[in-house]
This record gives C-alpha cells, structure tokens and sequence, in this order.
C-alpha cells in the first residue's frame, strides 16, 4: 500500500502479487501482451512481431500504406471491395492461378492488350460469342490450323476478297 502525494487520506495499491500463480515464461528480450493463449500480441529480441487473436483484428484509417521486401498472405477465402478505381502495377510477372476456375467480369468494356505476343490456349473448347460486329485485323500473315471439319455459315451472305485465291486440296483447285 502506497500513500499518493504522501497523504494519509490518499492511499492506493501498488502491487498485487499473486499467490500460487507464476508468470508466462517468456525469453529473454522478449516482450508480451497476452490476453489468453489464443489472444496475445508479442515482439522477440530481434524485432520480429506476432499478433493472434480467435476473434477478429480491424485496422480503420484515412490512409494505409504498407511497405515490405516480401507479403505473403495466406487465406480460406477472400473478398475485396473497391468502391472506386482500383489500379495495380507489377514491375515483373503477375501470375495467377486457380485450380477451379478464373472469371473475369466487367460492366463496361474489357482491354487486354500486350507489347509482345498474347497468347491464348485451352485443353478443350474456345467459345466465341459476339452480341453485334468481330472485327478482326491482322498486320501480317494469318495461318490457321484445323484438324478436324470447318464450318462456316452465314445468314445473309458470304465474302472473301483477296487478289489470288485458292481454294481446294493442297494439290487441287476447284476455281
């Protein structure tokens, strides 16, 4: 017991010292803040952090910035909300992968366009469907490849253009 400003009539408790009970081993440099053993927040000696918790963590902020060598993120699942522009830059490679399946869906329009080759590819079926006009244009040659039957119908009429055409078996020409 302790006398606040030295006043007899100001006393207060200093300590409580627990009987039967010791404190949580913890290493040397160590620090800990320990709500229980799933709930606790702790700094070792060479300033690594861990925070735990069995409830739930939420950071509120005007602004957050991180900075890092490396993020690692792990998750069961995952949503994130944008409510304006959302724009990302990779110095690098971004890859993405997804054993189920990837959906990508836009309200607006859609822009996939690289400096270098774009490549596309599938294991089974490539399914094109266009609401009005496929404009399709090519700079160079354009060679295509198919194994099987090539269909192709159209409702109204048929043009291909070009100053020689060929038309046939590899051997014959049937004009």
């Amino acid at each position: 017991m302790r006398l606040q400003y030295g006043l007899p009539n100001k006393p207060y408790i200093q300590t409580i010292l627990p009987h039967g009970l010791t404190v949580p081993k913890v290493p040397k440099g160590d620090q800990v803040w320990q709500h229980s053993d799933a709930v606790q927040q702790r700094v070792d000696a060479d300033g690594n952090w861990l925070r735990k918790t069995d409830g739930k963590i939420q950071n509120q902020a005007i602004e957050r910035e991180v900075d890092a060598m490396t993020n690692t993120e792990s998750f069961q699942s995952h949503t994130r909300t944008v409510d304006d522009h959302s724009i990302e830059s990779v110095d690098g490679v971004k890859k993405i992968e997804a054993l189920g399946a990837l959906k990508l869906l836009s309200g607006g329009s859609a822009s996939f366009a690289a400096v270098d080759d774009l490549h596309q590819a599938t294991g089974r079926d490539l399914n094109l469907v266009v609401g009005q006009k496929h404009h399709a244009t090519v700079g160079g040659d354009m060679h295509e490849r198919i194994q099987g039957l090539r269909e192709s119908i159209a409702g109204k009429n048929q043009r291909l253009q070009a100053p020689k055409n060929w038309v046939g078996s590899g051997s014959v020409k049937i004009f």
